[in-house]
């Protein structure tokens, strides 16, 4: 199962963390829409990612969710109907929720993924994905990314959007 080390912060202005990553090199890579859906499952998670209308992918994770510094593990399935998977996995398993963005992505060093997300209620973040091949390198990459970003503690994340919108709207997420 393929792993990421990721972090999520807070920022103020999606202009000035573009600025950055170009200046590091990073590589933009498009502009997505993207709409997740997640369903209610026992264990992880699952979420329909579809982007832009034209393309969809099931994805199940599993993810440490009290450290800022978290070990992703998962899998990616290319889905061809995402309106009938959705309907069979609501009418399974039940939707836990949806949260809509728009993404901005870029690629530092082929592989490592910078994300500027603008998420529908709850406003603007900062994503990094580091594939794990080594422990050491993707913790000195995550370790880069947070100084030369100069995100402060303050700003750090552990909650995945689903759960921020959840708590907004004032349900609360059930325990994973």
């Amino acid at each position: 199962m393929p792993r990421n080390l990721e972090v999520k912060a807070r920022i103020a202005s999606s202009e000035s963390a573009r600025e950055l990553a170009e200046s590091l090199h990073a590589k933009y890579a498009g502009t997505l829409h993207q709409t997740d859906t997640y369903f209610d499952v026992s264990r992880g998670r699952l979420k329909l990612r579809e982007i832009d209308g034209a393309r969809a992918e099931l994805i199940s994770y599993e993810r440490e969710e009290s450290s800022t510094r978290r070990d992703s593990r998962f899998e990616l399935f290319t889905v061809q109907n995402p309106a009938k998977l959705k309907s069979l996995l609501e009418a399974s398993c039940g939707i836990r929720g949806i949260v809509e963005k728009t993404r901005v992505l870029y690629l530092m060093d082929g592989t490592t993924r910078i994300h500027l997300d603008e998420v529908k209620h709850l406003g603007s973040f900062l994503e990094f994905e580091v594939p794990v091949s080594s422990d050491a390198e993707a913790a000195e990459q995550i370790e880069f990314l947070i100084k030369e970003f100069g995100i402060a503690q303050g700003d750090f994340l552990k909650n995945s959007y689903i759960d921020l919108l959840l708590e907004r709207i004032g349900s609360a997420p059930k325990p994973l």
